[in-house]
Order: structure tokens, then sequence, then C-alpha cells
């Protein structure tokens, strides 16, 4: 795994805020999140291809435990779960500014 200490310390938070996930799910969804921030995309090609090389893994690799990560191998998350999900969550001692921004459909 990489040595980003950001991406360990991201990683710890996903495992406290969410205790009942698996080890492997967790992981998932804390590469996932950081890796969507950084990509500043959702999209499962944009986060591959920017988290592959912090990894030190193939984009092919990546990209497959991404896909992973939100397949049928994985147990949805219950309901309880779900419903304490918040913005908060990932914001717990961030000292920015919010920008507010319009979507054009």
């Amino acid at each position: 795994m990489s040595r980003h200490p950001q991406l360990y310390q991201w990683i710890d938070t996903v495992v406290m805020r969410f205790p009942s996930l698996s080890k492997p799910q967790a992981l998932g969804l804390a590469l996932w999140s950081f890796g969507m921030v950084i990509a500043r995309s959702c999209s499962l090609t944009a986060v591959a291809d920017i988290l592959a090389p912090l990894m030190g893994q193939s984009y092919n690799t990546l990209r497959e435990r991404l896909r992973n990560t939100y397949g049928k191998r994985t147990r949805k998350l219950e309901n309880s779960e779900s419903n304490s999900m918040s913005p908060s969550v990932g914001l717990h001692g961030w000292r920015g500014y919010w920008m507010a921004g319009r979507v054009n459909r």
C-alpha cells in the first residue's frame, strides 16, 4: 500500500465512523472517497486513474479493486449505517470555507 499519511488517516477515520464494516469494506470506502476528492470526479475511470500511481498498482488492478467495492460481492450497508452517513463525517475538524456552486442541467 502507499505511504501517504493522509490516506492512512482517512482510512482510520472511516474505520472509526463505520465500525460495523469489515476491513475490506472500510478500505474500499476510504479509497473511493479519497480518490473522488483527489480526482474531483466520482467516475470509476477517473478515480482509478488518479489512485493507481499513488498506490503503486496498475490501473487495471486498482480499477477492479474499486469496482469490487460496490459490486455484488460486498454486502449492502444496513439502513442504520446509511442513515448515519452525512457530509459531517468527513468534515470533522475541517477549517475550510464553504463555496456555493450552481449546477446547470
